[in-house]
């Protein structure tokens, strides 16, 4: 009887503490949450600053003219191209 009591509690105490019924009540840290937000900002504005358009010195020509060059220039999308030919042609 006492060798079944003591491999009770030794099972018992032996349940890890993740299998454990945790309570409703636990919270993040403050300081946890206000570290990530920070992280956070910080990579949205290392996103916003890359995204940035980047311009080269201002230029004058023999006119007069200004000219400011981008040196990033937006990459522009290729239209799709269009099926020709017969199947165009084909009856609904």
């Amino acid at each position: 009887m006492r060798a079944k009591a003591l491999l009770i509690a030794a099972l018992l105490f032996a349940v890890p503490a993740s299998a454990q019924p945790q309570s409703q009540n636990q919270t993040v840290p403050p300081e946890q949450l206000a570290r990530e937000a920070i992280a956070l900002m910080i990579q949205a504005l290392g996103a916003m600053i890359a995204n940035l358009p980047q311009y080269a010195a201002p230029e004058i020509d023999a006119d007069g003219n200004i000219t400011i060059r981008r040196l990033n220039p937006p990459r522009l999308a290729r239209p799709a191209p269009s099926p020709s030919g017969p199947q165009d042609s084909l009856p609904l």
